[in-house]
């Protein structure tokens, strides 16, 4: 990176950082700025009032974590936003600050003893004791008139003016055995646009219960639809995600079957995301339960419950996702844009201190600066098309926790990574490489805009699509500029970056430094490697070795397919036969020991009406043996054709195997021509196992003659013998495979001696029954034991007349 081009891009990221805070008040008018109060402050303050009010529980259960109201801010906004005025103070207390809650040592989640509200300067904005329904008061509710003097009185104490507000409505609320009294004073500064508001004081039984503040909402309904909007996208968003595991899971799986991705960096990332999100669970596992109200468990016991919940069904499922994400997606982006991941890898093979890391730390912070500057003025523009970003969102994030959000924020941006690896890597890559630049890019764009949800909420959702389409183009675009870390620190830097902008625009230090810690976990690739700017060594990506459990699965994978290939060929070389064929009844059978065999059979109906019957067996069984066969099948098919005579079929067959197979690769046959007219056999055979010959009464007749293997010498002369046939006989065929099948207990082979005792048992019906019968008596002595080697059985019956 040249020294012009490294100004620059600290310019434009010097340019940002002054433009953001500049531009924060603005975009949000409403926003806490210079926030004074810390959790354990806040926390001291509520316990102090709650005691000036009543005692605490024995044993108190305490949670504190910021909040924002979004209902009063949208309202406020839509008053106050364009600079008419300001909000009355009271209701800017209430929109932000520390929620304090204290429960009862055994209270369920739901019940709270008292809530508390901390504003950022410090005011206690509400004060609220409550009781189950179920239970009784202290006493009797208080009449209007004393509940007024005792209410007004409270207020005073409480900093509260009552001259400004008008006469309190009294409204009673009967339980089950109290009666609880509430008294709403309507503030008189007269606010237009704004609905009633004011101040409501509370009385539990005859007991000061407190206040609040309080505005009606007549439109409720209406009120809330922009939040359902976006509360919708943000539950489809996960949904999406959390589909995406099975769709990346197969993928990887048939990819890890064909040796095409490895384990190791993906196991880095899925640690990596997992401790990150626990870290971040644990340090906000408190506040978050708040969202769990299981009644049936006490208030400390949900905070485990759910601490669980979330890292079983939230950190957990997203680790698996950004590993996936990024084996899948590497497998198809290295080939191609291997040098774009060079970056991001370089960081787990411990290469920080490297120009290809400096380079891409550099430009991701900056875009994610620039990002997010540019987000905030869309958001300002946008407030001319009716549209309202809501500081509440930022303060209310992710549930911060009290005096851990920086360490929270830390892990938090650990859980924003697999979705950005999902779009940045994985989409971007297949659908660039399928569709091309322009089509893949658009469709990763949008398909992004329902899986990274914009970093500033806009409300209502169609009125922020600006910033919605900004908050995606953006990293998807800086990986094919640049790299994948750009991509990613550019993602991770704008959403990192504005939810610290409530304790880094805070007015006490404290706060100041736990929104320092996430800001400088994404600066600190480049704080390690920023001497290398100028220059220094670059990292040169390889895409990861794949272990060798995985080659071995792909190469077991790959012989898989090849044999099922093999497969596949060799049963289109061996012939389907007809039951009939030029007059006589036909039955066949082949059964190999393994995907490939190495017996082979054909039967052909010559031009003068005879018929070839062949069966033969090459030495073995596997690929090799099955590659010979086919060579010997198709030539004896060639042979037949041309000279079908058996001296002639068996000199052509034993040349070609003496000259093509290696040595000690043999290769057996029988072959017989089959006369109708003349009633008449000619066979030989070649070291194979002899036919036979059966008659329809039942007796079975072993066809003698034979010879040595083909393929032995170079010359063969076949013992050619004849045999009278008569109307009814059949002729069988079958290899040794039969003959030498044994059962699992024993050794003992099925023989011939029960091989001619099946034939003469099952004769007299047809071909295919003469040969299912032996079949299944060959089934009966093994017991389904696998094939040792390959059976073949042809049958062929002579017409009755």
């Amino acid at each position: 990176m040249s020294t012009r081009q490294i100004f620059a891009w600290l310019i434009a990221a010097a340019v940002a950082a002054v433009a953001i805070p500049l531009l924060v008040p603005r975009a949000f008018p409403l926003f806490p700025m210079g926030w004074e109060v810390t959790a354990a402050e806040a926390r001291a303050i509520a316990l102090e009032r709650i005691r000036g009010l009543g005692e605490l529980p024995a044993d108190p259960y305490v949670v504190v974590f910021r909040d924002g109201d979004f209902s009063l801010e949208r309202r406020l906004l839509e008053r106050f936003a364009a600079g008419d005025g300001e909000p009355p103070e009271l209701l800017r207390r209430r929109l932000f600050g520390w929620e304090v809650r204290v429960y009862a040592a055994d209270a369920p989640a739901p019940e709270w003893t008292w809530r508390v509200r901390v504003s950022p300067g410090g005011e206690v904005s509400m004060l609220r004791f409550d009781l189950p329904a179920r239970q009784g008061g202290e006493g009797e509710a208080p009449e209007p008139a004393a509940a007024r003097a005792r209410a007004g009185d409270f207020l005073r104490q409480s900093g509260f003016d009552p001259g400004a507000f008008a006469e309190p409505q009294v409204r009673a609320e009967q339980l089950a055995r109290r009666t609880d009294l509430s008294l709403r004073y309507p503030a008189r500064e007269a606010s237009d646009g704004l609905p009633p508001w004011g101040v409501e004081v509370r009385f539990v039984g005859d007991r000061l219960a407190g206040y609040q503040t309080w505005m009606e909402a007549p439109e409720g309904r209406e009120d809330a639809s922009p939040f359902e909007q976006y509360l919708l996208l943000y539950f489809g968003a996960n949904i999406l995600l959390f589909l995406l595991i099975g769709v990346l899971g197969v993928l990887f799986v048939r990819r890890y079957h064909h040796g095409e991705v490895g384990v190791n960096r993906a196991l880095q990332i899925f640690l990596l995301v997992l401790g990150s999100g626990l870290l971040a669970l644990a340090l906000t596992a408190v506040p978050a339960a708040e969202t769990m109200m299981q009644g049936i468990l006490a208030r400390s016991a949900s905070t485990w419950l759910g601490l669980v919940l979330r890292a079983v069904f939230g950190a957990l499922p997203l680790a698996v996702l950004a590993a996936l994400a990024w084996a899948v997606g590497e497998s198809v982006a290295h080939e191609r844009w291997g040098g774009k991941l060079a970056s991001f890898d370089a960081l787990f093979h411990g290469a920080w201190r490297s120009v290809t890391v400096a380079r891409a730390s550099l430009r991701g912070l900056a875009l994610g600066l620039l990002l997010l500057a540019a987000l905030l003025g869309l958001a300002l523009v946008s407030r001319g098309w009716g549209a309202f970003t809501l500081a509440s969102a930022v303060v209310d994030m992710q549930l911060n926790p009290g005096g851990w959000s920086g360490l929270a924020q830390v892990g938090r941006l650990g859980l924003e990574l697999p979705a950005l690896l999902v779009v940045c890597l994985f989409f971007n890559a297949v659908f660039r490489r399928r569709l091309g630049v322009w089509m893949g890019g658009s469709l990763t764009v949008l398909v992004g805009m329902f899986l990274l949800l914009p970093a500033i909420l806009p409300v209502p959702v169609l009125q922020g699509l600006p910033a919605w389409l900004l908050w995606t183009a953006v990293p998807v675009l800086a990986f094919w500029r640049w790299d994948l870390l750009t991509s990613l620190l550019t993602g991770l830097t704008a959403v990192g970056v504005l939810a610290v902008l409530p304790l880094v625009l805070a007015a006490d230090p404290r706060l100041q430094l736990q929104g320092w810690v996430p800001l400088l976990a994404l600066a600190l690739p480049l704080l390690i490697s920023a001497r290398q700017l100028h220059g220094g060594r670059e990292f040169v990506y390889h895409y990861e070795e794949v272990p060798p459990h995985v080659r071995r699965i792909a190469e077991r994978e790959r012989q898989r397919v090849e044999l099922e290939t093999a497969r596949e060929i060799q049963s289109a070389i061996l012939p389907l036969l007809p039951s009939r064929l030029a007059g006589f009844e036909i039955a066949h059978a082949y059964e190999p020991a393994t995907e490939v065999g190495g017996d082979f059979y054909d039967v052909l109906a010559l031009e003068d009406g005879r018929l070839a019957v062949a069966v033969g067996d090459v030495a073995g069984h596997g690929v090799s043996s099955g590659l010979v066969m086919s060579m010997v099948k198709s030539a004896l098919a060639v042979q037949v054709t041309f000279d079908p005579e058996v001296h002639a079929v068996f000199g052509t067959l034993n040349r070609m195997v003496f000259q093509s197979a290696r040595r000690r690769m043999l290769a057996t046959l029988s072959y017989a021509l089959l006369d109708r007219e003349r009633r008449e056999l000619v066979y030989a055979s070649a070291g194979h196992i002899l036919p036979y010959r059966v008659t329809a009464e039942g007796r079975v007749y072993e066809l003698e003659g034979g010879a040595y293997p083909l393929g032995v010498r170079p010359t063969f002369a076949p013992a050619v013998r004849r045999e009278r046939m008569e109307p009814g006989d059949y002729l069988v065929l079958l290899s040794d495979g039969l003959v030498e099948a044994t059962p699992e207990q024993n050794d003992e082979p099925f023989g011939f001696e029960r091989l001619e005792e099946s034939l003469a048992r099952h004769a007299g019906g047809t071909p295919e029954a003469l040969m299912r019968g032996l079949l299944a008596d060959l089934e009966d002595h093994t017991g389904g034991r696998p094939r040792e080697d390959d059976v073949t059985v042809v049958a062929v019956r002579l017409p009755v007349l």
